[in-house]
């Protein structure tokens, strides 16, 4: 670089993340207007970004989030000119555990308080994945543990070879029949929005176990009431809810059924961890964009 890159963030960052950034000017926390409108990337949590912030900065080119998701984001003020960069892969690892975690132990009946259940079977079991990203790729590559047939539904694969069968996201209502479980990991976006109908949970076996780490939105929370009442051995379970008033609020009639088990979105940070991992990565990727003129996990804001 032959100029020094100034790098606003509005988290203080770690130490493995000013690494990631040495040579770089960093500033974090509150800044003037003067020092805003020189820096050239922003670190921050798209749903967190102060207002205003962006129409300071007048040499930015970077949006770097910190978060996996972007659709918290105001992409009516991206600055013209400026990209965004999700934070996806950092997060892969611990949400495709989540993501099995909440499989498992709903296989198992363990969500169930206080009575009988009958617990499932995975192994050797058809598992489909929807969205194959690096955490669908990754839930995948852990169902083969498990000698589980892998299918995946998604419009792009990260890893192709994942998948024993890879079929468009078009097909969904066709691939959720085959399933005797299925990993929700989607973005979300225009496209993915309410993509899981009451039909589409209709046209599943009626012993099928859903899981979503992807979004709540993914899912219609209607449905997936109505059809948990019409189908009590099917099971679904989530670490992601629907937005109401603005945030994400885990007050669902969903919780008053049996078949149904959640936690409150906290697979992205395991207990006793600080996100300094997150935070790093996602300070890499500013680092690979100013040295090699790409990074990873362009967004793309016509999707959204």
């Amino acid at each position: 670089m032959s100029t020094r890159v100034a790098v606003y963030s509005t988290d203080s960052l770690p130490p493995k993340a000013k690494e990631a950034l040495e040579g770089f000017e960093l500033i974090e926390g509150r800044a003037d207007d003067a020092v805003l409108a020189r820096c050239q990337a922003l670190i921050c949590w798209p749903h967190r970004i102060p207002p205003g912030l962006l129409g300071k900065m007048k040499g930015l080119k970077m949006i770097q989030a910190m978060s996996a998701g972007v659709d918290a984001f105001d992409f009516s003020s991206l600055p013209p000119g400026a990209k965004l960069f999700s934070n996806a892969g950092a997060f892969t690892e611990a949400v495709a555990e989540h993501a099995w975690g909440l499989l498992l132990g709903t296989a198992k009946g363990v969500h169930v308080r206080n009575a009988r259940t009958t617990p499932r079977k995975l192994r050797g079991k058809t598992i489909v994945v929807v969205g194959a990203g690096s955490i669908g790729t990754e839930v995948a590559r852990l169902a083969r543990s498990l000698g589980m047939r892998t299918v995946g539904v998604s419009r792009s694969f990260r890893d192709p070879e994942a998948f024993d069968e890879r079929a468009p996201i078009a097909s969904l209502a066709e691939k959720v029949k085959e399933a005797d479980a299925i990993v929700m990991a989607l973005p979300l976006t225009k496209s993915t929005r309410g993509i899981v109908t009451y039909d589409t949970l209709m046209a599943a076996k009626d012993s099928v176990i859903v899981v979503n780490v992807g979004r709540g939105e993914s899912v219609s929370e209607e449905g997936l009431v109505r059809w948990l009442k019409e189908r009590p051995e099917s099971r679904f379970a989530t670490d992601v809810f629907w937005v109401k008033g603005a945030r994400e609020s885990f007050d669902t009639a969903a919780w008053d059924l049996p078949n149904f088990a959640g936690t409150f979105h906290m697979s992205g940070a395991p207990l006793g961890e600080d996100l300094s991992d997150m935070k790093a990565a996602a300070a890499a990727n500013v680092r690979m964009y100013f040295e090699t003129g790409t990074a990873r996990n362009l967004v793309d804001p016509s999707e959204y």
